[in-house]
């Protein structure tokens, strides 16, 4: 069953730029060093450093276009652009957190950063060589609506690769409602999108990738939590 990405994404901006506000607030009270923050030394597919694969699970990015959907703060749209990309475009549905990544990796040549549903974005973009997403876009959108726009953006044999988490125990697959706590004990509906191996397989087969490699990756000892780190070509 399909469902209006738009109103998804409304609800999910309205958390994440709830976060991002609170995130801030923390940072002047601590007296947060606001210096350039380092470049990240790799890609974390997931929230457990160290685990899974690392920025060797994109392709080289030197002279590509490349896009991060649902980028955050910007850590690994500037780790493409320090890699010498093309071009590093960073999509996120919260206004603030775009400030945020701004803010940061503005400095840096060949960023660009754009506010707004990702497959909306993704229609006024060029043509892309590298498509990426780590618990982004094809986690808080309806892959079956997404897909097939980031099919028709990435060139011939270019690459799509993401993280997601995958449906824990008990838990029904398909779109799911959460909610996020913020500092204040206020709670905040997201929305996301949760699908085993075998789904995303057939996902990506019937929106025009090949086959996919996907590496499971689970939590720590005790976590119910395991991502899923994906990657496929466009056929």
């Amino acid at each position: 069953m399909k469902h209006d990405m738009l109103v998804d994404a409304s609800v999910n901006a309205r958390a994440w730029n709830r976060i991002a506000a609170q995130d801030a607030h923390a940072g002047q009270r601590c007296n947060v060093d606001r210096t350039t923050p380092p470049l990240p030394e790799r890609i974390e597919w997931t929230c457990w450093p160290g685990r899974g694969p690392g920025g060797d699970f994109l392709c080289e990015l030197s002279g590509l276009r490349v896009a991060e959907l649902g980028c955050g703060t910007g850590e690994h749209t500037a780790y493409a652009a320090a890699h010498r990309a093309r071009l590093a475009i960073g999509v996120d549905i919260a206004d603030q957190r775009i400030a945020q990544a701004q803010a940061r990796f503005g400095h840096l040549p060949a960023l660009v950063w754009r506010t707004g549903d990702a497959a909306r974005v993704l229609a006024e973009l060029p043509v892309l060589d590298v498509c990426f997403s780590i618990y982004g876009a094809l986690w808080y959108a309806d892959p079956a609506q997404l897909l097939p726009v980031i099919h028709g953006r990435l060139r011939p044999g270019g690459l799509l690769a993401f993280s997601v988490n995958g449906p824990r125990p008990g838990e029904l697959p398909g779109r799911r409602v959460d909610n996020l706590t913020l500092d204040d004990r206020t709670r905040l509906p997201v929305i996301h999108y949760s699908y085993d191996t075998g789904t995303w397989r057939r996902l990506l087969d019937r929106h025009g990738f090949t086959t996919p490699e996907v590496l499971p990756v689970q939590g720590p000892e005790g976590s119910p939590h395991r991502t899923l780190v994906i990657r496929a070509r466009r056929t």
